[in-house]
């Protein structure tokens, strides 16, 4: 074994041998023994506390946007106000849409002149057409006709609600003509008007010309969404009019879809004869009872009156075929197509047999496909 000689004999392995003396370095070593004394820095640790703080910020502020919409029992809210009424029957209060679906010429922009007519009727003249008087700020916004014919809705309801000078503007309306603008502006100027007038009730003569396309799911969900917010955010009710599909008694497109399952009311009108019936398609609250108008000519432009309903001979007929050749009972399939034979086309054979639904006259077991004569 190799050793070292010490002065005084002492000998030690090579390996317990002292390294050669470094210099002192006072602040390396003070350095050392102050990191020895602190805790060792863990940065993954600290990233993962602030994530979790991150996460529960995030989870605060979606629990107090969540709780804006929530609703319980305990939630204290305001009836609505009705805005468009026939006696007990509420056809349509702030906040909300309805929809007037009719086929083309079936007098619909004179539905709309019968109702607001009634509401702005001037005391002590009682309303004509059977709706509740209210007086209160309307916008009508008509995206179809020229000013010319615009001007003929003005005049008529000036007449209607008996306001004594027709040839000064009514108290309580504002109606815009807006046939000339494409649907972009359309709807940035119902936007502004809504804003400036604050009214109570907006009739829009033509909501399918507030886009480009009503068959665009995306753009109808989007222009039915909006309405909904304007309703709400100013407290109006928001009354639409949009054409039937051919031969049908469905609203048009992905708009007429749309609107008919947000709508509080959808007013279906349709002409037979000289006369405009006007039903409840599809209510929210108690639906109104059928109702008939005819225009009578005492004016240059004419105006809506109340009339008897037609006799509903097709309809008659209709039942009759079920009893005679049936006995009463039949399959829906079936009865379509022995209408198709007797010189109906499809749609209209299938609009027969939805408004005998309907009108309560057939009753249909959805299981069975069957169709039944109701009993009186």
């Amino acid at each position: 074994m190799n050793c070292t000689t010490f002065y005084d004999g002492a000998q030690l392995p090579d390996e317990a041998c002292f390294a050669p003396e470094q210099p002192y370095d006072g602040v390396a070593e003070d350095s050392a023994i102050e990191q020895s004394k602190t805790p060792h820095y863990d940065l993954q640790a600290d990233l993962d506390r602030r994530y979790e703080r991150e996460q529960q910020a995030l989870r605060e502020m979606t629990l107090e946007r969540l709780s804006r919409y929530e609703v319980t029992c305990a939630t204290v809210l305001n009836e609505p106000r009705p805005i468009l009424a026939r006696g007990k029957q509420v056809i349509g209060s702030e906040g909300n849409l309805s929809l007037i679906v009719g086929e083309a010429k079936s007098k619909k922009s004179f539905l709309c002149t019968a109702i607001v007519g009634d509401l702005m009727k001037f005391p002590p003249a009682e309303p004509d057409n059977g709706f509740n008087r209210r007086p209160l700020l309307t916008l009508w916004l008509d995206t179809e006709q020229s000013e010319l014919h615009v001007r003929k809705v003005a005049r008529r309801l000036s007449q209607l609600a008996a306001w004594p000078d027709p040839e000064l503007p009514l108290p309580g309306l504002k109606l815009y003509a807006l046939r000339e603008e494409p649907p972009k502006e359309r709807l940035h100027i119902l936007r502004q008007a809504i804003d400036a007038y604050r009214p109570k009730l907006v009739v829009i003569d033509g909501i399918a010309d507030l886009m480009h396309n009503t068959n665009d799911l995306e753009e109808s969900e989007r222009l039915v969404t909006e309405l909904m917010a304007l309703s709400s955010q100013y407290a109006c009710h928001i009354l639409c009019v949009l054409h039937a599909n051919p031969n049908s008694d469905k609203a048009r497109g992905h708009l007429g879809s749309a609107l008919q399952r947000k709508a509080e009311t959808v007013l279906y009108v349709h002409k037979v004869g000289e006369r405009s019936v006007v039903e409840p398609q599809f209510c929210r609250n108690e639906p109104f009872d059928r109702f008939a108008f005819h225009i009578e000519q005492r004016t240059e432009e004419g105006l809506p009156a109340p009339c008897e309903l037609p006799d509903q001979s097709p309809q008659n007929e209709l039942i009759d075929l079920v009893r005679q050749l049936y006995g009463g009972v039949i399959e829906r399939s079936v009865l379509t197509t022995k209408l198709q034979e007797l010189g109906d086309t499809e749609n209209n054979a299938r609009v027969k047999i939805s408004r005998a639904i309907k009108r309560g006259q057939l009753l249909y077991d959805e299981e069975l496909k069957l169709l039944r004569v109701a009993t009186s």
